[in-house]
C-alpha cells in the first residue's frame, strides 16, 4: 500500500483545515469550550464580538460536528474533544515561539531532546533575563537568588565555573538536596583541581548526588520547588550564552523542566572520582 503524507492529506482537506485557522472566532470558540461549557453570553463576552457574529459561527461548528447545545449551553463533542487539544497546543507553540523569539532563534535549540521540544508550550509563562550595561551580573544574580529560595535543586549542566560551583557548594552546606546531570567532558573538569578539592569537601553532604550522562548535554538548566532557569549554546558555535537565561516561576514550566532533568537522570551514572 502506498504510503499517504501529510501533505497528500492537507490537499485533499486544506478546505476543512484552513476554516478553523482562518476564522479568530472559530478558533477562540473551540478553545473557550475546551475549558467547559459556555452560554453564548459566554462566548460573547470571551470573543468581544456580537450574536449576530457568532451565531453563524456557532452553526458552522455545530455542523462540522465539533460543538453542540446542551441544556442552553454549548460544549464541545466527542469530535471536538479530539481536535481542541490540538489547536490549543499549536496556539500555545506559537505563542512562546513569538514571545520570546530572539532567544529560541539565537540559540541551539536542538540541544533540546525532541521529545521536549515537543512540549516547548509548556515554557509560556516564562521571562528572558539579561546581561545589560546597567546590570552585567543580571543572570548571575538571578542564579544565587534561585538557590537561595529552593527547597531542593536539580540541575543539568555542561558548563561551570568556580563562582558556581561554590554557589551550589554552599546551597548543599545548607542542607538542601541538589542532584546534579553533567556531561561527560565537564566530569572530566570536575575530577581535577580545583573542582576535586570543592567535592572533597562535600563528602558528609548525603544529598549531594552528581550523575555523568552518556548523552551529550548541551544545555544548562536548573529546576527547583518553585523556579526553572534554562541556558542555552548560541547558535552555531561551541560557546555557552552566559548573557542570557529563560526564566519561569510558572508550574507548567517547572514540571516541564523536571521531565528534561528525569530524561537525563535516568540514563545516567553517578560521578566516580578519588576521593
Amino acid at each position: 500500500m502506498e504510503e499517504i503524507s501529510s501533505l497528500d492529506i492537507y490537499d485533499e482537506f486544506r478546505e476543512e483545515i484552513q476554516a478553523i485557522f482562518r476564522s479568530r472566532l472559530l478558533t477562540q470558540m473551540l478553545v473557550a469550550l475546551g475549558s467547559g461549557a459556555k452560554s453564548l453570553s459566554d462566548l460573547r463576552d470571551i470573543t468581544g464580538s456580537s450574536s449576530q457574529a457568532l451565531i453563524p459561527k456557532i452553526r458552522q461548528l455545530e455542523s462540522a460536528h465539533y460543538i453542540e447545545s446542551e441544556r442552553g449551553d454549548y460544549v464541545l463533542t466527542p469530535l471536538g474533544r479530539i481536535v481542541e487539544p490540538e489547536i490549543e497546543r499549536l496556539v500555545t507553540l506559537m505563542g512562546v515561539l513569538q514571545r520570546h523569539r530572539d532567544f529560541w532563534t539565537q540559540h541551539d535549540i536542538e540541544s533540546i531532546p525532541a521529545e521536549m521540544l515537543k512540549e516547548i508550550g509548556d515554557l509560556y509563562s516564562s521571562e528572558v533575563v539579561r546581561d545589560v550595561e546597567e546590570n552585567i551580573f543580571a543572570v548571575y544574580t538571578t542564579f544565587l537568588n534561585l538557590l537561595q529560595n529552593a527547597k531542593w535543586i536539580h540541575a543539568v549542566s555542561s558548563i561551570m565555573s568556580p563562582a558556581h560551583a561554590e554557589a551550589m557548594m554552599g546551597t548543599v552546606r545548607h542542607g538542601k538536596s541538589v542532584e546534579l546531570v553533567i556531561s561527560a567532558d565537564l566530569a572530566d573538569t570536575l575530577i581535577a583541581d580545583p573542582y576535586s578539592t570543592m567535592l572533597r569537601s562535600l563528602e558528609d553532604c548525603h544529598d549531594f548526588r552528581i550523575y555523568v550522562s552518556p548523552v551529550p548535554v548541551r544545555l544548562g538548566m536548573t529546576v527547583t520547588d518553585s523556579c526553572l532557569s534554562l541556558g542555552l549554546y548560541k547558535r552555531g558555535t561551541d560557546a555557552y550564552d552566559t548573557s542570557v537565561d529563560l526564566i519561569s516561576f510558572d508550574a507548567t514550566a517547572n514540571a516541564w523542566g523536571e521531565r528534561l532533568f528525569q530524561y537525563y537522570r535516568q540514563v545516567s551514572e553517578p560521578l566516580v572520582y578519588d576521593p
